[in-house]
């Protein structure tokens, strides 16, 4: 299905001491883009082939999987219908679109379920200010992937979650691509996420990233990407949607209007893997050190009554207008990014004695603690395409939260393309804020901690 497939041997003889030296020594970051980064068993069905083909650990993708992503979850340069294993039923004649609108436009379906599924258990030790490393956090979740292509242009995407809390309908997105490199989503949409080797949902997670923007949760959004000649690229990201908030329990929505939060991202890559095409104009190619490439990318949002980030790691306070710059860099067995974001407010979102039911009043009544500063950084170094360790340092500070740095080593291992494991552990510094009326919530919870995990996708 792929050409020039596998691993290149220059990887294997990679001297085992640079990654013990890269691993205690490098403060920087890993990569991928993608709040949409779902690893979908479906498409592997569909194309019969390995995860490791879109993916280098999923739900992290290679160059392929960008280019895949690009022309709207296909195949890249029209090779899609000769690349599909298993054929959708055709809904009507082709014949249907030469007397359209005398006839229903034909379409087709999948012809076997679009679903796929990824189960997910792991440990956490928490560390106690009285009893130490004895608070012991089990937990267990299994989500479903929908996920598929109608005809030549349309595309849907989502999932749902199952866990010990009531099922939730994750995200639910649809895309009509025009052509390849531009396309409409509407649904869930908004920023792309930039790291996202160990989690699956890196902005809901505990020790998630500082640098995390608010997004809309329903709106719309226009996608454009571009080859720069056979290798790097464009991409540009712009849209509207909603998600102006108020209350510290609920989050509530307190404006109808639809278009309430705006934000755009552009990036920029140079060398490496052809953002519609794959490597250098290959198709397929899945080893790790084959996109030596840098990539920049800036990032705005503004909303209109202010917006939270949804971070579990309980960062309180909303904002209202916030931009960020990140730099991505491959080179060989090694990947990494940082990201440095300003957030122009954080304000006080907990109900107000005094004000109005529905919130109107937030942006009078709620308190402003000023800007906010946050840095991510990570790196990933590969032993082999199959073991990888990886160090991360977050940085937030405003006076509503505090000061809190963490540093995170870790190693993964994919123990088979759709099974993978980990383990890392969080250390944690912190300075709480002495502004009166200032937010615990983030403060009290930054711990120390070791964590395993194991994640399954079928």
């Amino acid at each position: 299905m792929t050409k020039n497939a596998g691993p290149v041997s220059a990887i294997r003889s990679k001297k085992r001491c640079s990654f013990i030296f890269l691993l205690c020594s490098m403060v920087s970051l890993i990569v991928l883009s993608a709040q949409d980064s779902f690893a979908l068993p479906v498409f592997a069905r569909k194309y019969h082939t390995a995860c490791s083909t879109c993916h280098i650990a999923f739900p992290a993708r290679n160059g392929f999987g960008e280019a895949f992503r690009n022309n709207g979850y296909r195949f890249p340069d029209g090779t899609d219908e000769d690349m599909v294993k298993e054929e959708p039923i055709k809904l009507g004649q082709d014949a249907y679109k030469d007397v359209f609108p005398d006839a229903i436009w034909p379409s087709d379906l999948p012809n076997m379920p679009s679903l796929g599924f990824l189960a997910r258990s792991g440990g956490s030790l928490k560390k106690s200010p009285t009893t130490g490393y004895r608070n012991v956090d089990v937990n267990s979740s299994v989500d479903m992937f929908f996920a598929g292509t109608i005809t030549r242009q349309l595309s849907y995407i989502g999932d749902l979650n199952f866990g010990t809390d009531p099922t939730t309908l994750g995200r639910l997105q649809l895309l009509w691509t025009f052509k390849p490199g531009i396309g409409i989503a509407w649904g869930d949409i908004g920023f792309p996420e930039q790291f996202d080797l160990i989690s699956t949902t890196p902005g809901a997670d505990l020790n998630g990233y500082a640098v995390t923007l608010p997004n809309p949760n329903k709106g719309i959004e226009l996608r454009i990407a571009g080859n720069t000649g056979t290798c790097g690229g464009y991409s540009f990201l712009a849209g509207i949607g909603r998600n102006s908030q108020f209350g510290a329990a609920g989050f509530d929505n307190v404006s109808g209007n639809f278009a309430d939060t705006r934000f755009v991202r552009a990036t920029y890559k140079v060398g490496g893997n052809g953002l519609m095409s794959g490597v250098g104009g290959s198709y397929g190619v899945q080893a790790i050190g084959m996109d030596n490439s840098v990539t920049f990318g800036v990032d705005y949002v503004n909303s209109g009554q202010g917006a939270s980030t949804g971070s579990g790691d309980a960062y309180a306070g909303l904002t209202k207008t916030a931009y960020s710059g990140d730099v991505r860099i491959n080179y060989g067995s090694l990947r990494a990014v940082a990201q440095y974001a300003r957030f122009n407010e954080v304000v006080n979102d907990g109900v107000l004695a005094g004000a109005a039911d529905d919130g109107s009043d937030i942006a009078i009544g709620g308190k402003d603690f000023g800007k906010r500063s946050a840095l991510s950084l990570e790196a990933d170094y590969w032993i082999y395409p199959w073991l990888f360790g990886l160090v991360r340092y977050e940085h937030l500070q405003d006076d509503f939260n505090g000061k809190i740095n963490k540093v995170i080593p870790g190693i993964g291992a994919l123990l088979r393309p759709n099974v993978k494991f980990g383990i890392e552990y969080v250390a944690v510094t912190k300075e709480a804020s002495t502004i009166a009326g200032a937010s615990s919530a983030a403060f009290d919870q930054a711990a120390n901690s070791i964590s395993l995990y194991t994640q399954v996708g079928f």
